[in-house]
């Protein structure tokens, strides 16, 4: 049983409940011990009550109570059905810690502190990026760069090591494949034995929703996928091959945050100088600026770690603002305010990031298949490649979603899903992507499907494709400000819940 409680702290919604799960640390050997897994939930209100919706919102690393806890009624507000209006809320929203994440004990903890891991960190390549000269194709830049790789697998290696001294065997069980069987046993502790799973997942939450449905097909309820990832890849390709797949769009996306600033103007976006200037122009711009910091570091003396703002740094910020267009109005103005001298906004930003332990490294590398380390000069030459025909910014997802360096995993999992991924499902899936989580921008389309799926596993067709119903930069959303004035109930409500739920998971 779960002896749930009313949970403290910041932005708890009136009658949201937290409390523990008791499970095997270990499901193939009982005398491991056990796990407490954080859960948070926000119950049903409607008498016909369908059972639980487990959510995850991704990282790995990302803890998820608070998806219940702070965002319960949202995303009630989405799975229950309703053509015109609310009719109640029929599942209980259950938001959870994955293992070694947020509260959930054992608790990835390699370093004794943040300030340990930053300082393990700090100006290594692990926290400046890799520096990448405005000509890929310059033998000099190759060289200066597989001595940065040599330097990254070397720190990988001592960082790996420091997690063994301090954690030990508890490091194993926190691959996504324990994640499952906890999913798994909590749905039956609440639910009970016969109950199905009910599962919603973004980004790396798409991973554990595929591998959920593959190791237990049988026991697939309603199971939402979304901002799909290739979990087959996750689990057997070493992750410095990702990229040639992962960033195909990316520069598309990076080229759209341009366009969309130069549209809204000098007075939304602050990259904008003229009303009557190009995507191409602001673009070309925050590109001179990325570049020459390859050869003159900005200078930061007022950020809260004051240091210098690198062509590296500049990439991973860049990186990590597209795939939240809710937040590209503060990123112009940060970029702005960099390319006018000051990049104390920037850095901080940057540095916010590197505050957590090894909670990622601890499931992509339980997850990672066993391969044969790659040497410096593989590694960089497989990225050369992604700069110049995939993405500007391969080198900058390599330090701003930590996977890499898992040849030194000190540990093997107790279990390691790999397959088969075409099983049968009791229940069908509903897939749902943007390239990125579907997420980042309301959609009532996306909802009402969503709705559909959780009232009576109705699918949308096939190949459906859904319209957002706002714009990264106010001026240009014509189709919300409709809404406000002018929408049905059922609408207006869901435009709120989806507008919160992106500053929740984006904000």
């Amino acid at each position: 049983m779960v002896q749930w409680t009313a949970c403290t702290g910041d932005d708890i919604v009136p009658g949201a409940e937290c409390g523990f799960a008791i499970v095997p640390l270990d499901y193939f050997n009982a005398s491991a011990g056990v796990a407490k897994i954080a859960l948070g939930r926000y119950n049903a209100t409607s008498p016909n009550r369908k059972g639980s919706v487990f959510l995850n919102p991704g990282g790995p690393g990302a803890p998820g109570v608070s998806l219940a806890t702070s965002s319960g009624p949202d995303f009630q507000q989405i799975v229950t059905y309703g053509p015109f209006r609310i009719v109640g809320e029929e599942y209980d929203i259950i938001g959870f810690d994955p293992r070694g994440i947020g509260e959930t004990e054992p608790a990835t903890q390699c370093y004794s502190n943040p300030a340990a891991r930053q300082a393990f960190i700090a100006n290594t390549v692990l926290d400046r990026g890799y520096d990448v000269a405005p000509d890929v194709g310059d033998p000099f830049n190759r060289y200066h760069l597989i001595q940065t790789q040599r330097d990254a697998d070397g720190l990988y290696k001592s960082q790996f090591e420091i997690c063994d001294q301090t954690m030990g065997d508890r490091i194993r069980y926190m691959g996504t494949s324990t994640v499952v069987r906890d999913i798994d046993f909590i749905t039956k502790l609440l639910d009970g034995e016969d109950a199905l799973i009910n599962f919603w997942g973004f980004s790396y939450g798409s991973a554990i929703g595929q591998y959920l449905v593959n190791m237990l097909p049988d026991r697939v309820g309603h199971v939402v996928i979304d901002g799909v990832l290739d979990a087959v890849a996750w689990s057997s390709v070493p992750s410095y091959k990702w990229e040639r797949t992962w960033l195909v769009y990316t520069d598309d996306v990076y080229k759209l945050f341009m366009s969309e600033c130069a549209k809204a103007g000098p007075t939304q976006c602050a990259l904008a100088k003229h009303a009557n200037e190009t995507g191409e122009d602001v673009l070309a711009r925050v590109e001179a600026f990325v570049n020459d910091l390859y050869y003159e570091p900005l200078a930061v003396p007022n950020a809260t770690l004051p240091g210098i703002l690198t062509n590296g740094r500049a990439r991973v910020y860049i990186m990590g603002s597209l795939i939240s267009p809710t937040s590209w109005p503060s990123a112009a103005s940060e970029i702005a305010q960099a390319l006018a001298g000051n990049g104390t906004a920037m850095l901080n930003a940057v540095n916010e990031k590197d505050t957590k332990d090894l909670e990622r490294s601890a499931v992509s590398c339980n997850d990672a298949a066993p391969f044969a380390p790659p040497k410096p000069q593989q590694v960089i030459d497989e990225q050369l490649y992604d700069l110049a025909h995939v993405s500007r910014f391969s080198l900058a997802v390599v330090t701003s979603e930590p996977d890499a360096g898992c040849q030194f995993w000190p540990v093997t999992p107790p279990e390691r899903f790999e397959g088969p991924w075409n099983r049968t499902l009791k229940n069908p899936m509903l897939i749902i992507s943007n390239t990125h989580t579907s997420l980042a921008l309301p959609s009532i389309c996306k909802a009402r499907a969503v709705r559909a799926y959780f009232a009576n596993g109705t699918l949308p067709a096939v190949g459906t494709v859904c319209s957002v119903d706002a714009s990264p930069f106010p001026s240009l959303s014509n189709s919300t400000s409709f809404i406000v004035k002018a929408a049905p109930s059922e609408e207006e409500k869901l435009m709120e819940s989806l507008t919160r739920i992106v500053d929740a998971l984006f904000g």
